[in-house]
C-alpha cells in the first residue's frame, strides 16, 4: 500500500506529496522535472531538502521510492 498521497496536476504541472500524518509539500513544474531527473531515493531527499527540508527529512526510504515510481 503507498504510504504517499502523490497528485500531480496534468494541466499546470503542480504537484502536491502529502504524507500519512498529513505533511505536506507543494512542487512547482520545475521542481517535479529535478524530482523526475533522480535516480534513486537519496537524490529525492536531496532535491526535496532544497525546497523544504523538514518534509525531506521526515521521508523514509520506501516513501523516496514511492515518489520515483510515481513521477517517472
Amino acid at each position: 500500500m503507498d504510504k504517499l498521497n502523490i497528485q500531480l496536476c496534468p494541466e499546470t504541472g503542480i504537484c502536491s506529496i502529502i504524507k500519512e500524518d498529513g505533511k505536506k509539500v507543494d512542487l512547482m513544474p520545475d521542481e517535479v522535472a529535478q524530482l523526475r531527473d533522480a535516480d534513486d531515493a537519496e537524490q529525492v531527499k536531496k532535491v526535496l531538502s532544497d525546497i523544504d527540508g523538514s518534509f525531506a527529512g521526515a521521508l523514509d526510504a520506501e516513501e523516496s521510492a514511492q515518489i520515483v515510481a510515481n513521477l517517472k
